[in-house]
């Protein structure tokens, strides 16, 4: 979903390459192969994990719901 409008919130995505040091957390809400998750882990400082992606991968930020 590229954009999402909330009230007077916009919300847009980006490609996680281009995601910055700006990026607080990084919330996986679907589990596909294309996805480095190994990188994900490493770059960004919080991570919510909906979907299970990173079975296996040990991570004092990562959460999972």
């Amino acid at each position: 979903m590229p954009t999402l409008q909330h009230g007077d919130i916009d919300l847009c995505s980006v490609p996680e390459r281009q995601a910055g040091d700006s990026v607080d957390c990084a919330v996986i809400c679907t589990n596909h192969k294309v996805f480095d998750y190994e990188g994900i882990v490493k770059r960004f400082p919080l991570i919510v994990d909906t979907r299970n992606a990173l079975k296996g991968i040990q991570a004092d930020h990562v959460f999972r719901l």
